[in-house]
């Protein structure tokens, strides 16, 4: 039976993506409170437009800045999916972004996404780490030479005696 009522929910997400608009992703949400915690990460992991890119690595294409917040408050939630053609991780297609759109939101997404547990580590199928792919940005080459640093010695600041798994962002 088609649903002629609007967008599916990955329809949704997808934009809410490109056009940071939280509030998409929070009626999607709305609409998924029958399901496991595990259930909702796995569409929300699961979600790619057409040209293989999931929802972080769109917010990140976009400069969706409140919507990946949003996004890392899903248990669960993979933080470090792969683009289908380059291998790049979202923290790859934020570094570009911070090249050629907006060095200040795309530091604070960087920021954000270290925070959230993205592993600077990773290399595209160019062989390039995020850090690599930096241009005239010391603040977000050190951002992510730092993370890189506290993930290879496996120190993390855990003061509160949490698990640092629970959920991937600080805002409410």
């Amino acid at each position: 039976m088609a649903d002629d009522e609007g967008a599916s929910p990955r329809e949704l997400v997808v934009e809410a993506c490109r056009r940071d608009q939280p509030h998409l992703i929070e009626q999607v949400l709305n609409g998924m409170s029958e399901k496991t915690n595990e259930e909702v990460a796995q569409f929300f992991n699961e979600v790619a437009d057409a040209l293989g890119n999931h929802a972080l690595h769109i917010c990140a294409l976009y400069g969706s800045y409140d919507v990946m917040d949003a996004l890392f408050d899903i248990q669960y939630f993979e933080c470090d999916p792969l683009t289908r053609m380059d291998k790049d991780t979202p923290l790859h297609i934020a570094v570009r972004y911070a090249n050629d759109k907006d060095a200040e939101l795309g530091l604070e997404m960087v920021k954000m996404m270290c925070e959230a547990g993205c592993d600077p580590r990773v290399r595209n199928k160019h062989g390039q780490k995020p850090a690599d792919l930096v241009f005239n940005n010391i603040e977000i080459k050190s951002t992510l030479q730092q993370t890189e640093y506290i993930l290879a010695e496996g120190i993390r600041d855990d003061a509160e005696g949490g698990s640092i798994h629970d959920s991937a962002s600080d805002s409410e």
